[in-house]
């Protein structure tokens, strides 16, 4: 049983944004998230205002957060909770 909840955690789907910059505050944070969604015309609701965020699009909940992802910079990545 505890070997099935470790593989549905490892395969957790998700994806990431590439940002031109990291976000400043919280707020640039969430304009960031919310400018995807308008930009890729998704259903996207808020449930968490915060960092990370909370955030369901198309109906599946997603924690978002901001990442180092080394060379091609930052990211908003986003994995289904």
């Amino acid at each position: 049983m505890m070997l099935k909840s470790l593989w549905d955690k490892t395969m957790k789907k998700g994806f990431s944004v590439e940002l031109n910059q990291p976000p400043k505050n919280k707020q640039e944070f969430l304009d960031e998230i919310e400018r995807y969604c308008k930009q890729e015309k998704v259903t996207y609701e808020f449930i968490e205002y915060d960092r990370p965020a909370v955030i369901s699009i198309d109906q599946v909940v997603y924690q978002c957060q901001v990442w180092n992802a080394g060379r091609p910079g930052f990211v908003l990545r986003f994995t289904e909770i």
